[in-house]
C-alpha cells in the first residue's frame, strides 16, 4: 500500500509542472491536499496496480529532474528569461515523461493525464 500511495504522489507531483513554473501555487500545500490529489489521480486515471509499478521508476526519475531544475532556478527574483529558460526545461521533462507514460497508460489515460494537467494550469491563472 506504502509503495502505491509513493507511485501516486509522483504521478501527482508531475502533474503539477505548470505549478513549479508559476512558484509552486498549485502544488498541494499539506498533507491533506496531497491525499485528496492522489485519490482523485487514481480514481480518474484508474491505474491498476500493474501500472503503478511500471509508472514508478519513471515519476521517480521525473521528479529528481524536476527537483533539479527548481534547485538551479532557485533565485528570488528570476528575470522574464530566466523563468523562460525554466518552462522550457520543464517542459522537456514533462515531454519525456509523457513519451514514457505512453507506454504504460492507455489513450483514454493519456488523455485524461492531459485534461487534469489543463485543470492545473487554469488554477494557477
Amino acid at each position: 500500500m506504502g509503495n502505491r500511495i509513493a507511485a501516486v504522489l509522483t504521478l501527482s507531483l508531475s502533474l503539477v509542472i505548470p505549478a513549479f513554473a508559476a512558484q509552486d501555487k498549485g502544488a498541494p500545500r499539506n498533507p491533506e491536499q496531497l491525499r485528496e490529489r492522489l485519490e482523485e489521480l487514481k480514481s480518474r486515471l484508474e491505474l491498476t496496480p500493474a501500472q503503478v509499478e511500471q509508472i514508478r521508476p519513471v515519476l521517480r526519475e521525473e521528479l529528481q529532474k524536476l527537483k533539479a531544475v527548481r534547485d538551479k532556478y532557485d533565485e528570488p527574483n528570476r528575470n522574464r528569461r530566466r523563468r523562460l529558460q525554466m518552462a522550457r526545461e520543464l517542459r522537456d521533462i514533462q515531454n519525456a515523461m509523457d513519451n514514457q507514460l505512453k507506454k504504460i497508460l492507455s489513450k483514454k489515460q493519456m488523455e485524461e493525464l492531459k485534461k487534469i494537467r489543463q485543470e492545473r494550469r487554469e488554477q494557477i491563472r
